[in-house]
């Protein structure tokens, strides 16, 4: 009798846990995102300064865009319809290609204010009240060093992945590496049209912050959705349309809530060394 007492009030308490946390993420969710330190990631110096009291990334938070700084037009893709895509052609140093490697890809990269909220929102979700600047820099440092906050629709993404001055190509869809069938041309990827066998590696890191597959499960626990093979791309694809939708919708209050990017959160969990809720 008095083990069925046990384990009764055992299972009480782990119900009253899991209640508390839901309670304490819903009103992590409602919180008005602190401008204070949305601010403070608009400030370039947030990331770091030089000697000379400059700031270590001219551009802020979103430093390493380099693939914006070609010749770029908008433009409609397959499932991306309604969204402000930018077609760019762009050209990269390569010691083996005299003028530079030339390719084209299609990106929705987030405004830097947006971008910004998207960071804070994570770190209030992750952290609380705690330690959010410092979160939100390290978030974003993390985000500058895997993608320079680009999203690939589709295209050809040029890295000198080696250092030796010569460009790998990769090509992408929604915002992953991936394989196609024809190998990596750059025509190729970007027809919708194009089949495309598998993600580039089993991880199958998500821009823009390098969101694998497990990350993402390990946040999202019981309430994951099935990310085996190419079904991944469609949990990203959904998953970063719908967080630039409420951040773009002006009808809804300035919360956490409007802000939240479940990508960014689960990488957030791991870099805070957090043990995700779900």
């Amino acid at each position: 009798m008095f083990e069925n007492i046990r384990s009764a009030r055992q299972i009480t308490f782990l119900v009253l846990l899991l209640f508390a946390s839901g309670l304490s993420f819903t009103a992590k969710s409602q919180t008005t995102l602190p401008m204070d330190h949305v601010n403070a990631m608009l400030n370039p110096k947030s990331l770091g300064v030089k000697a000379n009291g400059a700031p270590k990334f001219a551009k802020g938070i979103v430093a390493g865009r380099y693939m914006e700084d070609g010749q770029c037009a908008e433009v409609s893709f397959s499932k991306w319809e309604g969204f402000p895509l930018k077609r760019c052609k762009y050209r990269q140093p390569d010691s083996t290609v005299p003028g530079g490697r030339v390719a084209t890809v299609i990106m929705l990269n987030p405004e830097k204010e947006l971008l910004a909220k998207w960071l804070v929102a994570s770190c209030v979700i992750v952290k609380g009240n705690t330690g959010v600047k410092s979160c939100a820099v390290k978030l974003a440092l993390d985000i500058i060093n895997a993608s320079g906050s680009q999203f690939p629709v589709a295209g050809i993404v040029l890295e000198d992945m080696d250092g030796n001055n010569i460009q790998d190509a990769f090509a992408f869809r929604d915002g992953v590496t991936v394989k196609l069938q024809g190998g990596t041309n750059n025509n190729l990827a970007l027809d919708p049209n194009t089949v495309v066998l598998s993600t580039a590696s089993q991880s199958g890191f998500a821009r823009i912050q390098s969101t694998s597959r497990q990350t993402y499960k390990n946040y999202k626990g019981s309430n994951a959705q099935d990310v085996t093979g190419l079904k991944w791309l469609d949990v990203v694809r959904v998953l970063y349309q719908d967080a630039w939708k409420r951040g773009h919708d002006g009808s809804l209050p300035e919360t956490v809530e409007k802000y939240r990017n479940d990508l960014l959160v689960a990488k957030c969990y791991v870099l805070m060394g957090i043990q995700p809720p779900g």
